[in-house]
């Protein structure tokens, strides 16, 4: 058992969710990196023993689901917050859908979710309530050419968040998404290299001229786990750098236009 507030993290052995455990474990929490690459997390947090621990998740299957869940309570006897972060992308038409790729997104981004939401969620709600934290995306507020199976998972997320905070908040559970834009990470790097983004116009679309640190999204999502946003629940925020608010017209240069 431990006095320490404790955070399941899922998919937390890299981007996102490795940004946030490090953002976790120096606010003084307890975190449970909960991953597929097993071996990969248990390698990250040898240097933070006492603050980060590991347990093997595969959000894909409803069994690993369950298991972790119930170590972790067996464990610690609480868990303060989840932050579901695990997910993958795949390409495919519309015209041509790939099922398979479909499928497989859908499973992981959007049942994963719920499958997290609904271990963690049942037991927070026995124990007293608790703070859930799903990551959503810009693409499920836009339309995202080749990319269509994981803007419908985001979308769906988004739904399912409002649902859960509707349905649990009487019972002390708040449930909220954060919606990044483009981040600076290891799989957006791997996406330009391979030719899938290209970076320009990316940074041309987003107001503050840069992607997101993985800090930065990290950060929000902390502060929707703490006591400062008690009053929050069912929300969506989008940390994206003004990209979902821009009108998509650049500004007019005035001094140009005067002449």
């Amino acid at each position: 058992m431990t006095n320490k507030r404790t955070v399941l993290i899922s998919g937390g052995a890299s981007g996102i969710g490795w940004a946030t455990a490090e953002t976790f474990a120096r606010r003084g929490w307890l975190v449970v990196i909960a991953d597929k690459q097993h071996d990969r997390a248990q390698s990250l947090i040898r240097d933070h023993a006492g603050s980060m621990e590991a347990v093997a998740l595969d959000v894909a299957s409803e069994e690993s689901v369950e298991k972790a869940f119930t170590t972790v309570f067996a464990r610690h006897g609480r868990l303060d917050a989840l932050v579901n972060s695990a997910g993958i992308q795949q390409w495919t038409s519309l015209a041509k859908v790939d099922w398979s790729a479909w499928q497989s997104v859908l499973d992981v981004n959007l049942n994963g979710t719920l499958r997290c939401l609904q271990a963690a969620g049942s037991r927070m709600m026995e124990h007293g309530g608790g703070a859930i934290v799903n990551l959503s995306s810009v693409a499920g507020a836009r339309g995202v050419p080749g990319r269509a199976p994981y803007a419908a998972s985001k979308a769906g997320v988004e739904a399912v968040t409002r649902t859960a905070a509707v349905e649990w908040a009487s019972r002390g559970v708040r449930v909220n998404a954060v919606a990044p834009g483009y981040v600076d990470s290891e799989l957006v790097e791997e996406y330009v290299k391979t030719g899938r983004l290209a970076l320009a116009p990316i940074l041309a679309r987003i107001p503050m001229g840069r992607m997101a640190k993985p800090a930065e999204i990290a950060s929000v999502i902390c502060f929707l786990c703490s006591d400062e946003a008690s009053y929050i629940t069912g929300q969506v925020i989008a940390a994206d750098g003004g990209f979902l608010v821009d009108y998509g017209i650049p500004p007019v240069d005035n001094a140009k236009a005067a002449q």
